[in-house]
């Protein structure tokens, strides 16, 4: 079926009770029924401003309340959310409003001041804008006018744009249909139900299967929002973390609290923690209600998964394998007696792998490494670059697929061991930092002549960003990061710096990489050295 969020979204209304929670942060609870209507008056208001079917709506926020309903409300009235990084600098915003042509924004009121020199007519496509929280409008908008449903024809081309890093490190939109988007949902191996129809959809939301899910990543992220729309679209409840920071100590407190039943984290950098706090606190909390614990977009180790099922045994572990550009290439499912290595995923029916020397589909029986790809549903390409959405979404044996960039080997027995990214990124705590744009802004330091950064092992945050630079002790290390602040947020700064006389480098001048990360972890180790 041809599925499209607004028209969802309103059926699921009709058919829940209206005072079963929608969204719970620390004490405040949206019920369903104000949920509907708070989202059906923000849709209202965002046409009545003018803006056109498919105008872009920047989100400027954390994991709040507001950031959902601005998402659900965008749906509802035909236009495109875009996710904004609530880490970037004024700079980088300006970049991807810009980019992806910007009508509205809604911003947290903690991000005024790094807001405030775009919204005052220097971006002339920018003609809304709505202050979450201290006195903005945004409270009066969703309480004030009509709360029915909209009652328009909407269309399954409706969508959203997500955007991701970019390999010449600037941010690209992804371009996600709602008919393609609903379909990689309903993909997902614990899924309950797929629903063909609009009536199957009304009758699973009906049958009362819905649960509570706890988004622990940021909501910024595709997975947080989509993992969270998931289970609203049910008829289900989005448990928020109240605080800004990740706690572990929070997250159990919450998930016993609020009687969750599934927990969306990335990776190791959160279940690390998770685990640990378990361990340390044996039989604090009953968390009987829940069920599942997925991951996506970083190493979960079999370690730590081990940790997580010794304390919890009764859960399900679900390790996803995707990407911003298509999702659910391959899964991992855990349980106490079913263990899976690190980096081992069971593939999707519409996964394949490519030969990188011959441009082929490898048979489904054959052994071998090759591009990661899969056939539709998926993204429909980048917002504005046509070269690049060509360089993904690929035409191979006479069928489209999309092949993100991701190397992966088939084994005899069938599974698929990711073996990462071609490309030089870094994924830093469920973060995409790209190479290049760091390298850039390093040099534009008075006193640095030249620059190399990659990622370095870390077992909190999968990868920490790390710099070389041709350098005397002048600048030091404070002055650098105090220059890198004007244009890079906090996240894709380097951790460790460190100065050599002259980078090491190719023959044809390019960077050598391995090199530089043997003194760079050979430095680390030993402390400072000439090298």
């Amino acid at each position: 079926m041809d599925w499209n969020f607004g028209d969802l979204l309103d059926a699921t209304a009709a058919n829940v009770p209206g005072d079963r929670p929608a969204i719970i942060r620390g004490d405040r609870v949206v019920e369903w029924g104000d949920f509907d209507a708070r989202t059906n008056r923000l849709a209202r208001a965002m046409l009545a401003a003018g803006l056109p079917t498919g105008a872009r709506v920047a989100i400027l926020a954390r994991n709040i309340p507001e950031f959902i309903e601005i998402a659900a409300a965008a749906f509802k009235a035909r236009l495109a959310h875009v996710n904004l990084n609530y880490r970037y600098t004024t700079s980088e915003i300006e970049y991807v409003l810009r980019d992806c042509q910007a009508a509205a924004i809604f911003y947290q009121d903690e991000f005024a001041p790094v807001v405030a020199p775009l919204i005052n007519g220097s971006i002339d496509h920018l003609s809304y804008a709505v202050q979450i929280g201290d006195g903005g409008a945004y409270d009066d908008i969703v309480t004030i006018g009509d709360p029915e449903p909209l009652g328009i024809e909407r269309s399954p081309d409706d969508g959203y744009l997500l955007y991701t890093g970019g390999t010449t490190g600037r941010p690209k939109g992804v371009m996600w249909r709602a008919a393609d988007a609903r379909q990689t949902q309903l993909e997902s191996p614990v899924a309950v139900t797929s629903p063909a129809s609009m009536d199957d959809h009304v009758a699973q939301v009906l049958a009362g299967r819905a649960g509570r899910v706890m988004p622990a990543c940021p909501l910024m992220h595709g997975a947080g929002l989509t993992s969270s729309l998931a289970e609203l679209l049910i008829g289900g409840t989005v448990v928020l973390l109240p605080s800004n920071r990740f706690s572990a100590l929070e997250l159990w407190e919450e998930a016993s609290r609020n009687r969750v039943t599934r927990i969306l984290i990335v990776g190791d950098a959160f279940a690390r923690p998770m685990a640990d706090t378990l361990a340390a606190n044996r039989e604090r909390w009953n968390l009987d209600s829940l069920r599942l614990i997925s991951s996506g977009g970083l190493m979960w180790s079999q370690q730590v998964k081990e940790a997580l099922l010794e304390a919890l045994p009764g859960i399900t572990l679900l390790d996803t394998l995707g990407a911003s550009e298509a999702s659910g290439f391959g899964y991992a499912i855990t349980t106490k007696d079913r263990a899976t290595p690190t980096g081992l995923f069971e593939p999707a029916p519409h996964t394949v792998l490519i030969d990188p020397d011959r441009d082929r589909v490898l048979g489904s029986d054959e052994a071998g490494k090759g591009w990661l790809a899969r056939r539709p549903p998926f993204a429909s390409g980048y917002h504005g670059d046509p070269v690049k959405t060509a360089s993904v979404y690929r035409i191979i044996d006479g069928e489209r697929l999309a092949v993100p960039g991701d190397m992966a080997e088939r084994l005899p027995d069938g599974r698929l061991r990711l073996l990462g990214r071609d490309s030089m990124c870094v994924n830093t705590g469920g973060e995409k930092v790209f190479v290049e744009e760091v390298e850039e802004a390093l040099k534009r330091v008075n006193g640095v002549a030249d620059a190399m950064v990659f990622g370095l092992p870390d077992p909190k945050w999968g990868s920490v960003v790390t710099a070389l630079i041709e350098a005397g002790p002048s600048p030091d290390d404070e002055v650098i990061r105090t220059a890198l602040s004007h244009d890079l947020a906090a996240y894709k700064q380097p951790r460790t710096i460190i100065r050599v006389a002259v980078l090491p480098r190719h023959a044809n001048g390019k960077s050598d990489y391995r090199t530089g990360m043997e003194i760079a972890q050979r430095q680390i180790a030993t402390g400072p050295s000439a090298d």
